[in-house]
């Protein structure tokens, strides 16, 4: 491998702001143990960027110009905050922070205790694995984030951004729905994959069947209802196991069968692994891409559709990196402190 310019690890150039994004989701699920609130109170004193990297977050946080409107609220001044914000405000001056602030006074507001509000997220290249009280399983992919409202009639997933694997627990008096750009998916007892891309919107059912329908962008999920399986609206849609449905904006679902081993493939992420079979350079590089904190660029054009197969340990881009040098004869070239150029020896 090219040593002169070594492969830097993995969460690096964006490694602040990703970790005061997880920090504001744990706030936001407002469970922090004792040991959380103490590795809260070190990440925030030990470099002044991470307070400001914090506030800068809460700035661009969903559902927050409500809460904003509290800290104008005289009320609002006398609310205590607990003994967590003592030993926190006083080091780093996070007093006079208002969207910080507006977090806090968010999770003191009392919330119907029928109903069970979550936030999960994950850096690029990580994953995770959540069971919901209802014996639901979840598992996220890199780069992810979700939001539940869990309720005694319903069970609702917003995918914001991302992918994630469903395993859901049969309960046929709660409907378990998940919302993804314009689109509703309903399990029907099943075990289902959503992948939320930029250009469509995936949806792969390993175990079961699922039904997909349109809905209006934005919308809450309060109003979200369960989806009526006795009757098919345009672009509805059922999808069965070893089916896999790709839609793109205002265009018709395009439903395909998929052979056992190629969802094995798909899901290999969940066990920390990427696995291509005879497909194309470019398409792999994009994938890769998703999983590391720096950006490969493939130069040279005509190897964009040079087949590769190979099994690739995520947590090691350092090696799948030189894996394709060693079978393309090909170096890599850092550029910056996240791009890596992959270039043809000449």
């Amino acid at each position: 491998m090219n040593t002169s310019n070594k492969i830097i690890p993995l969460h690096t150039a964006n490694m602040i702001d990703d970790e005061a994004s997880i920090w504001l989701v744990r706030l936001d699920n407002g469970n922090l143990s004792e040991q959380s609130r103490k590795e809260l109170k070190t990440w925030l004193s030990v470099d002044k960027r991470h307070p400001i990297a914090l506030r800068a977050m809460t700035d661009i946080w969903d559902d927050m110009d409500e809460v904003l409107m509290l800290i104008n609220d005289d009320s609002s001044k006398n609310i205590s905050f607990g003994s967590l914000l003592k030993p926190i405000f006083q080091p780093v001056m996070l007093a006079a922070s208002v969207s910080f602030l507006a977090i806090i006074i968010w999770l003191a507001m009392p919330t119907n205790m029928n109903m069970q509000k979550n936030s999960y997220a994950t850096l690029i290249g990580q994953q995770i694995t959540t069971t919901f009280d209802d014996g639901s399983i979840i598992h996220l992919n890199t780069n992810s984030r979700i939001e539940t409202q869990f309720s005694d009639e319903k069970r609702i997933i917003k995918l914001i951004k991302g992918e994630a694997l469903f395993e859901v627990a049969h309960d046929p008096n709660r409907p378990f729905i998940v919302y993804a750009g314009d689109r509703l998916v309903q399990a029907i007892g099943t075990k289902f994959v959503i992948h939320l891309k930029s250009e469509n919107i995936q949806v792969t059912v390993t175990d079961g069947k699922v039904k997909m329908s349109k809905v209006a962008l934005n919308t809450k999920l309060t109003d979200i209802e369960e989806l009526n399986n006795t009757t098919i609206k345009k672009d509805d849609v059922y999808i069965a196991k070893g089916e896999k449905v790709i839609v793109v904006t205002d265009q018709v679902p395009k439903l395909t069968r998929i052979k056992p081993e190629s969802i094995k493939r798909e899901l290999s992420w969940i066990d920390g692994k990427l696995i291509f079979v005879n497909e194309e350079l470019f398409d792999v590089i994009q994938e890769i891409n998703r999983y590391v904190d720096i950006e490969i660029v493939l130069k040279d054009p005509s190897l964009h559709k040079t087949k590769i197969s190979g099994r690739f340990n995520l947590e090691d881009s350092e090696a799948l990196i030189e894996a394709i040098e060693i079978s393309f004869n090909m170096k890599s070239q850092q550029l910056g402190s996240n791009k890596i150029l992959l270039t043809k020896k000449i």
